[in-house]
């Protein structure tokens, strides 16, 4: 159950519902890095592989010249094709690390202590010598390791080291001439090939070795390993390549006709090893999950859509590189799809929960999946792909980020628009904002130009879930005019928002009906009292959510003197309000609805089509039924509904408002709470709030006649209110 809370300063004041996880105090990175990325050089095209030794940072991949950051493509190029080095400290181009290779890198690799490096690709040649595939240099000189040239027949595409041991997979058949399909291994120090020797049917895209050096796993395109059925996964003896028991292999699902998954990355470190999925097919398995190393039981499974390519444990958290598109399935926690594409995320170590850490990057060619290598050494991340931005920045294939404080800055507080409507009271209401790196900050209300803290916070956000805060003020006296703005802190950086404008503290409780519901934080406002032939539904709340007219008619009789209404005036007739929403778990919808008999329709609600039907007709709706019930309906896997008594259709004016906040649902029609329940988390989408039509035929008592449904004050609130706010609307009429 969410909970949150306040800290006030003033001897008088009070809060009204809100809807905050309780979160401990802000620190200025929560995560273990920082959001804002490091200077860096970049690369011409994709960087596909990766690693940190010896204060240099290695990168390899089909790149052909490399530029300082902040330059465009195409300008103060430096030609370095297909492997390069860098200063870990500053991210310069090492200039005196410049091999020359005649193929792409796709996996680069060091030794435990850092005095080589090994890379793997389709290269033939290094400084004009023969090294068929794979390759090690000194990283101390830079030089080519001239007693080191095992010979691998075809691509290799991943390289881990373990010890004096160097594990390799890839697509090749042979190595030194002996039979090696698709993984072997050689000596570190003289390369000399080792009986590890399983035999797999498809290609390894990831291998890695346990700390201790106990285990060995690998990934790829694969079904059998030493003729035993292994699906994508295996674990193996470190000396033999034998078979070892995972019965933690169990989180990735067989191929079907629909979808074919494939483990594309591997981080063993500690006593987990961690892996990364991405498959092929819709709603197909794209995720990580993570298995304890001494026994190879599953610990954990996320199922993140969009293919992970990348992961790597930095200080405590597991870091991923992905193009996830939807992690609804995770819970309120994650994200629907729609709400866009994160490449770059964190998740906690013991669940998989995805952590704090919100920057970004976008994808390129030839690829277009975005990050496709990381690396660190100890406390940075570096990440290597196709990408071209970092962060809405031009920075092309390679990008990195550091502990080093303050880390990313809270966005800059909206300005409040505080209402004064009963006598010697302020409400003010406001949406958190965002931190890269710190999803929990803390907010401060300040009075006046003196500034005096009158109200604490501690709370959660995210890019995909920004509640709201709620402060009633009665530290005040009728008739004096002050003013409030909003300071936030992540614990080292700290910004105030603009001054409202002043407001005046009501001698007498206000009447107005509009300024009643604007003193309660509606998220969205449309009167719908635009003139016959408007095409735009203006949004009266302050948040620039102005909806489209479709089928609708405009100006009749409202149910508000001096306001006019909307009628459908087609079987579709609606309004859809232009922001999107994620998925809002505590809300209102409240409206004002006529109809005649044995007709009803959708009122408002909540839908995934801005244009067209949304699937399922949407849900966090009221609608009435053809017997004029008004039922309010959440859809939490179950379609539940609450509805009133019938005769509601009886071309007068009622008042509808249904309340999620909680787990709890409520209705009220004409100020009276006619029913509640309970229901679990809402569906899991983004979409939009929407005035009249979608389709509810597939709910109960829905699908009845649309045409003719009057509504007027429609207001949606991102949090539930109380019978007394209800009440106080209904009166307001």
């Amino acid at each position: 159950m969410k909970r949150w809370f306040v800290t006030s300063i003033a001897a008088a004041g009070a809060l009204i519902a809100g809807s905050l996880v309780l979160a401990p105090a802000a620190q200025s990175i929560e995560a273990s890095l920082s959001a804002t990325d490091s200077p860096v050089w970049q690369t011409n095209a994709s960087v596909q592989g990766l690693t940190v030794a010896a204060g240099k940072a290695y990168a390899g991949g089909r790149f052909t010249s490399v530029r300082p950051p902040g330059a465009a493509a195409g300008t103060n190029e430096v030609a370095q094709a297909y492997l390069a080095a860098f200063d870990q400290a500053t991210g310069e181009l090492v200039s005196g690390f410049n091999p020359v290779l005649n193929n792409q890198v796709y996996a680069v690799a060091a030794s435990a202590d850092g005095s080589r490096i090994f890379v793997g690709g389709d290269f033939t040649t290094v400084n004009g010598v023969t090294r068929n595939r794979i390759a090690a240099f000194d990283a101390a000189t830079g030089a080519l390791v001239a007693n080191w040239k095992p010979s691998v027949s075809y691509r290799v595409k991943t390289i881990a080291v373990s010890g004096n041991t160097v594990y390799f997979g890839g697509s090749f058949g042979l190595v030194n001439g002996q039979d090696r399909p698709k993984l072997a291994a050689v000596t570190a120090d003289t390369g000399t090939l080792l009986p590890f020797a399983p035999n797999v049917n498809g290609d390894v895209y990831a291998v890695d070795a346990a700390d201790d050096g106990s285990k060995v796993y690998a990934g790829g395109q694969f079904s059998q390993v030493n003729g035993t059925s292994q699906n994508t996964v295996a674990s193996l003896d470190p000396a033999s390549g034998t078979v070892l028991p995972f019965p933690g292999a169990s989180a990735v699902p067989p191929p079907n006709g629909s979808c074919t998954t494939r483990v594309k990355a591997i981080d063993a470190s500690g006593d987990t090893v961690y892996f990364g999925n991405g498959g092929d097919g819709g709603g197909c398995f794209d995720g990580t999950w993570a298995a304890d190393i001494a026994t190879n039981t599953l610990k954990w499974k996320n199922q993140c859509l969009g293919a992970t390519e990348a992961v790597k444990v930095v200080n405590g958290w597991l870091y991923k590189g992905s193009h996830a598109h939807d992690c609804a399935n995770q819970g309120a926690g994650g994200f629907p799809q729609g709400f866009g594409y994160r490449f770059l995320l964190s998740q906690q170590l013991t669940d998989g929960q995805l952590g704090p850490w919100f920057p970004n990057t976008n994808a390129g060619a030839p690829t277009e999946v975005g990050p496709l290598a990381f690396a660190t050494g100890g406390s940075d991340l570096w990440v290597g792909g196709d990408f071209t931005t970092t962060n809405g920045v031009g920075q092309q294939g390679l990008t990195r980020f550091s502990n080093a404080l303050p880390g990313a800055a809270p966005a800059k507080p909206a300005k409040l628009t505080p209402y004064s409507v009963e006598t010697g009271t302020v409400q003010i209401h406001f949406p958190t904002v965002l931190d890269s790196d710190d999803s929990t900050l803390t907010y401060r209300l300040l009075k006046g130009f003196s500034n005096t803290t009158i109200a604490t916070w501690s709370a959660k956000s995210t890019p995909w879930d920004r509640p709201w805060l709620h402060y009633t003020d009665t530290n005040v006296t009728p008739g004096e005019s002050t003013n409030y703005r909003i300071e936030v802190s992540d614990g080292s950086t700290t910004l105030r928002g603009n001054y409202s404008d002043p407001v005046t503290v009501a001698s007498t409780t206000s009447t107005a009906y509009d300024q009643i519901i604007n003193a309660d934080g509606p998220q969205a406002y449309w009167r719908l009292g635009e003139p016959s032939g408007t095409t735009t539904s203006v949004d009266s709340s302050n948040q620039s959510n102005n909806g489209t007219f479709t089928g609708m008619t405009l100006g009749a009789s409202g149910a508000i003197a001096g306001n006019t209404s909307a009628t459908t005036s087609s079987s579709s007739g609606r309004m859809v309000g232009e922001k999107a929403f994620s998925m809002p778990q505590q809300f209102t919808v409240e409206a004002w609805v006529k109809q005649s008999s044995l007709r009803g329709g959708r009122i408002l609600g909540f839908g995934s089509s801005k244009t067209g039907n949304s699937a399922g007709g949407g849900d966090r709706m009221l609608y009435m039924r053809s017997n004029g019930a008004i039922t309010f309906g959440v859809n939490d896997g179950s379609q539940r509904t609450i509805s009133s008594p019938s005769g509601k259709n009886n071309s007068q004016w009622h008042h509808v408002v249904g309340t999620f906040g909680d787990g709890i649902m409520r209705l009220y029609v004409d100020g009276i709470l006619v029913g509640s329940t309970t229901a679990g988390t809402a569906a899991l989408y983004y979409g939009w709030w929407r005035i009249g039509y979608d389709n509810t035929s597939s709910w109960s008592g829905g699908g009845a006649t649309q045409t003719g449904l009057g509504i007027d004050e429609a207001a949606v609130y991102p949090y539930a209110l109380s019978a007394l706010q209800v009440q106080r609307h209904y009166d307001a009429r």
